[in-house]
């Protein structure tokens, strides 16, 4: 194989395992799929870390994610996808931390900023010729 056959294959893997796990995380907030808390649960813990209007920040979230997972899975829009996908990365890492553990021992920091440089990996050499639709 050819090296852009390589990198077109990694893209696709990167985006379909960080798109699966957002994909994931938003059936779970959304609808409570895979034992999640689902919308009404969402909407406490999203409470919880002090947000204002939570129903509407626990749908945006979890739309977010799930949405946001799918079009990665796919390759529509890849770098907005991903760039959307950080954002919620960036807000748990921002709220939760100093509401239940300032020190970040037990949010798995690493497996943030896994999640982070890989979608910012995404963002810098787009979705790869794989994509649906990728700008």
């Amino acid at each position: 194989m050819e090296r852009s056959k390589f990198f077109n294959l990694a893209m696709f893997m990167l985006r379909s395992v960080i798109g699966g796990i957002f994909v994931t995380h938003g059936a779970q907030k959304l609808f409570g799929m895979f034992e999640g808390i689902g919308l009404e649960g969402t909407v406490k813990m999203v409470e919880g870390i002090g947000f204002p209007n939570p129903y509407l920040v626990a749908v945006i979230w979890a739309c977010i994610e799930l949405v946001g997972g799918s079009f990665l899975i796919l390759g529509v829009l890849a770098k907005w996808s991903s760039a959307a996908i950080m954002l919620t990365v960036i807000v748990h890492l921002w709220k939760v931390p100093f509401i239940h553990n300032p020190l970040m021992h037990s949010i798995n920091i690493e497996y943030n900023i896994l999640i982070l440089s890989s979608c910012i990996s995404v963002i810098l050499l787009g979705g790869g010729s794989w994509s649906v639709w990728d700008t």
